[in-house]
């Protein structure tokens, strides 16, 4: 789970590893086989965006890849726990076997005139030849040494050249938050061109430079009481308030935190939407099931809570899986859609932070992003959420003696070039 923080600590996993301690071994790695299984069509889902274009032999020729795309979806009688948990699970597989249907349109638009051939192949850096199963996402590399031809099954060494270009999420707000002011009272992200703040106070507000909006946190959830109008009034008619940070991960069910309740959420949204006009209110979501198989279902919606944005928050750089399992970004973007998100209120969250006193659920511990490895998570964002209102690195401050952004040159760099280039209609 990808439980919630908290002021102290917005996106923070805290209840993954009380989790996984419920759970038996076997189960655990039935679920690290689907895993394995879902990579495949993490692939699919990274590519399927764009208009079609008309290619007579697409059908033909994906026919196989479609085939094989749809034997990799668990069956839904693999889906545990209870029923609302299976019946997300069900959803996801129903949204990734759509995404394997694709494939033909897909082609049509990426591969018009090659007969033969399904999806031209991408290519990444590699000294052998390989066998795999998990598609790597794009990203920029020149070399004039060997490299491997990756389609979505298999990899043949050859000694050719290649650039492909990362793509991430396009837009004009980048947000990272705690610690996001010195002792001098300075807005420090600003450095690495994040321009949403994470503020608390109207004094914070006052002290942005120009150009920075601020996402006023509440973690407030007992619905338009006195304590929330008391947070909420002074900002009022400030030009600078992008929106309202309401909750993070809040629970539905009482279960791992404090109950909060869709009607509370939906008070407080109202509220805000009748009082601060054009702002926006958000929250990040919680995973009721393990991270391998997200579940959002029977959470928080437009339709329950009238929140404008939802951010799900996979973290896929974990010890357990030697580097990074990109796939749970495509399971967690399909869960939420299953849930009633539409795409564009959804917000890409990026992992930034690795190590200290947090444990995952499948029994390890997270990592600090690489830089190659945070341009890869970028790609796979930029892939399913193309143009969000705004994107979310975790995290600016460090909070349990981790690493974070705030002590990483290299991850400021990668942030710093992406925000520069992301800037969104």
């Amino acid at each position: 789970m990808e439980a919630p923080g908290g002021h102290g600590g917005r996106g923070l996993p805290v209840h993954e590893s009380a989790k996984a301690s419920s759970e038996g071994r076997s189960a655990r790695d039935v679920q690290r086989h689907r895993a394995r299984r879902l990579a495949m069509v993490g692939a699919v889902l990274m590519l399927a965006s764009g208009a079609a274009a008309k290619a007579s032999h697409c059908r033909k020729d994906c026919k196989q890849d479609i085939k094989s795309c749809l034997a990799l979806v668990p069956p839904n009688k693999d889906c545990t726990g209870t029923k609302a948990e299976k019946k997300g699970c069900g959803k996801t597989h129903a949204a990734q076997r759509k995404t394997c249907r694709s494939l033909t349109k897909l082609c049509k638009q990426q591969n018009p005139s090659t007969s033969g051939t399904c999806l031209p192949a991408s290519t990444t850096p590699s000294t052998s030849t390989t066998t795999t199963t998990m598609a790597r996402p794009p990203t920029t590399t020149t070399t004039a040494s060997t490299t491997s031809t990756t389609t979505t099954t298999t990899s043949t060494t050859t000694s050719s050249t290649s650039t492909t270009t990362l793509v991430g999420p396009i837009t004009g707000l980048h947000y990272a938050p705690n610690h996001n002011f010195d002792s001098s009272g300075n807005y420090v992200p600003a450095n690495a061109g994040f321009n949403l703040a994470d503020v608390s106070s109207v004094s914070e507000l006052y002290s942005l430079p120009g150009g920075v909006k601020g996402l006023v946190w509440l973690g407030l959830c007992n619905g338009a009481d006195s304590s929330f109008l008391n947070a909420v009034q002074p900002f009022i008619g400030d030009p600078r308030v992008f929106g309202f940070y309401l909750m993070d991960e809040p629970d539905p069910t009482g279960q791992w935190t404090p109950l909060c309740s869709a009607a509370n959420l939906l008070a407080e949204s109202d509220w805000i939407h009748a009082n601060v006009p054009g702002a926006q209110t958000f929250i990040v979501m919680i995973n009721v099931n393990t991270s391998i198989v997200p579940v959002y279902a029977n959470t928080y919606n437009p339709g329950n809570s009238h929140i404008d944005l939802y951010a799900p928050d996979p973290y896929p750089c974990r010890t357990e899986v030697g580097g990074c399992d990109y796939s749970g970004i495509t399971s967690a973007v399909a869960a939420a859609e299953a849930a009633g998100i539409p795409p564009g209120s959804i917000v890409p969250v990026y992992q930034a932070f690795g190590g200290g006193g947090y444990s995952d659920d499948g029994g390890g511990q997270y990592t600090l992003p690489t830089a190659s490895q945070e341009e890869q998570i970028l790609a796979v964002w930029g892939a399913l959420v193309p143009n969000p209102v705004f994107d979310y690195a975790y995290s600016w401050g460090t909070q349990n003696s981790d690493q974070a952004l705030e002590d990483s040159p290299a991850l400021q760099a990668v942030f710093s070039a992406h925000n520069a280039t992301s800037a969104g209609p």
